[in-house]
């Protein structure tokens, strides 16, 4: 009897092994692409390819592992949708709403997502390079781990955002709002970041080489260990923020404000620091050889243990400075 049992299960379990996977209910394809409305329909695995759904009702719908390449979803309702990887590649997405959408390992390569909502959306892993964001909200959406090389972020939303382990090379983050985001481990490595609003955010352990930050806004933001070298802080704001250990290796920070910041151990060795505002920033055990401080304010900065071999400090205000010997 046992083994009459375990002989059923075994071609049981046969039989269910060699089912296809879940489709999309062919009933709610046939009413989307006949009526432009579907929500909460299930459509996992659809095939809708270069679909027409511009302004189409998929709220909450199940569009996971659907493909939706060069799909035109343009100011589609595809809130709370779920598009675990889906393939977007393409996918003309401008001015939709995906506020809440679920959208692991979406594949969005060259997605136009212009003035999209993006708002709370989960995106953990997905890969968006080349991708059109230009001023779409991103408030507090999950993007940890996101590939957005080349990306377009420009005037884009993005307070309070999760973009741990981001992949944002050679981005155009120009004016996008990055208060109190989360880019720790971040890769930003020559990505244009001019005006962009960085206060607050934990930048901690980041690479920003090559970036360029001119004018930038980073008061109180963390950037501690994060590798700054050859990028361009021309008159960028960063009172009270932590630079701690951080790289700034020919770093241009021409007129740049850096009062009360905290550079401990940081390294400046190049770095061009001529007309800035360091006035009581905390520069103990840096590394400024050769670096360049004409007419920089170090008034009461603190250089105890700093390295200062070969820097020019001509006409530096070092009023109350601490210099100790190292």
């Amino acid at each position: 009897m046992q083994l009459r049992f375990f002989a059923s299960l075994l071609l049981l379990s046969a039989f269910w092994l060699g089912m296809p996977a879940q489709a999309a209910n062919p009933k709610h394809v046939e009413q989307l692409l006949k009526t432009n409305q579907c929500p909460k329909c299930d459509l996992k695995g659809a095939d809708l390819k270069g679909a027409q759904l511009a302004g189409a009702n998929l709220s909450e719908a199940n569009l996971s592992e659907s493909n939706l390449e060069a799909a035109n979803l343009r100011g589609a309702n595809l809130r709370g949708v779920q598009l675990q990887s889906a393939l977007l590649r393409g996918a003309i997405l401008e001015e939709a709403n995906l506020e809440n959408a679920k959208m692991r390992d979406a594949k969005m390569r060259d997605a136009k997502l212009r003035r999209a909502n993006l708002s709370y959306a989960r995106l953990r892993d997905a890969r968006l390079r080349g991708a059109d964001l230009t001023e779409a909200k991103l408030f507090a959406t999950f993007l940890n781990n996101v590939v957005l090389i080349d990306a377009k972020l420009k005037l884009a939303k993005l307070e309070g955002a999760d973009l741990t382990g981001a992949k944002l090379n050679q981005a155009d983050l120009d004016t996008a709002n990055l208060d109190s985001a989360n880019l720790t481990n971040a890769d930003l490595s020559a990505a244009y970041l001019p005006d962009a609003d960085l206060r607050g955010a934990n930048l901690s352990n980041a690479n920003l080489a090559g970036a360029k930050l001119m004018s930038a806004g980073l008061v109180r933001a963390k950037l501690n260990n994060a590798d700054l070298s050859l990028t361009n802080l021309s008159r960028a704001n960063l009172s009270y923020t932590d630079l701690s250990g951080a790289k700034l290796i020919n770093a241009n920070l021409t007129k740049a404000v850096i009062t009360k910041a905290n550079l401990t151990g940081a390294d400046l060795t190049g770095a061009n620091l001529s007309n800035t505002y360091l006035y009581q920033a905390n520069l103990e055990r840096a590394n400024l050889t050769s670096a360049n401080l004409e007419r920089a304010n170090l008034a009461s900065a603190n250089l105890k243990d700093a390295n200062l071999d070969k820097a020019n400090l001509t006409n530096a205000n070092v009023t109350g400075t601490s210099l100790s010997e190292r």
